[in-house]
């Protein structure tokens, strides 16, 4: 089956990563730092810049939000996908399970932040910041298999392009709660949408 063909420059993209899929394993961190670099070059392309204008902010269905599903990769099974937030948006505090994630800014700013299980006095757990970097435009972050972070948007609408692993919904996660508690969840719900 033939699939649509993207803007040229996420279909070098594709090529590209391919080839280092070729080369390298998924649990490979090489593959995921050259997989960076790529998408470091995705951002800067005008015509990916301008499609973006039009990407709608996801929308919620109480229990999850919603991912732009781009591509999918038939052998690699990697996938592209693109998160919309309103200024002041917020992801909840999460992981990815055993997938790797590539997060690239294309627009706005984000307070990007990694979290670590701490105890109370009483030995209760609880999440705290292990440390934050502010990110805008063309910066891209690796966000390793099971660990604890979350994004949070500036006064803009802020526009991310995200490489997984694998598609979510196909691998345990979860989300975690400032009381200590933590909820598996499937993941953002995946919503195909054209790139060409």
């Amino acid at each position: 089956m033939t699939r649509k063909k993207m803007i040229p420059a996420v279909e070098t993209f594709v090529d590209k990563m391919r080839a280092v899929c070729l080369g390298t394993s998924r649990d490979d961190t090489e593959r995921w730092d050259k997989c960076r670099e790529l998408l470091k070059e995705l951002l800067k392309d005008p015509a990916l810049q301008a499609h973006a204008e039009n990407w709608p902010v996801g929308g919620f269905d109480g229990k999850k939000v919603d991912n732009l599903l781009f591509y999918e990769d038939p052998d690699h099974h990697f996938v592209i996908n693109g998160l919309i937030k309103n200024p002041g948006g917020r992801a909840m505090i999460h992981d990815h399970g055993k997938a790797w994630t590539v997060y690239g800014l294309l627009r706005g700013a984000e307070r990007i932040v990694r979290y670590v299980e701490a105890k109370k006095s009483d030995g209760e757990a609880f999440y705290e910041e292990d440390f934050a970097e502010h990110c805008g435009p063309g910066d891209v972050d690796i966000v390793p298999p099971w660990e604890i972070h979350s994004e949070y948007a500036g006064d803009e609408k802020t526009v991310a392009v995200i490489v997984r692993s694998q598609k979510s919904g196909t691998f345990e996660q979860y989300r975690y709660y400032d009381d200590g508690g933590k909820v598996k969840f499937s993941g953002p719900n995946q919503v195909p949408f054209d790139l060409d």
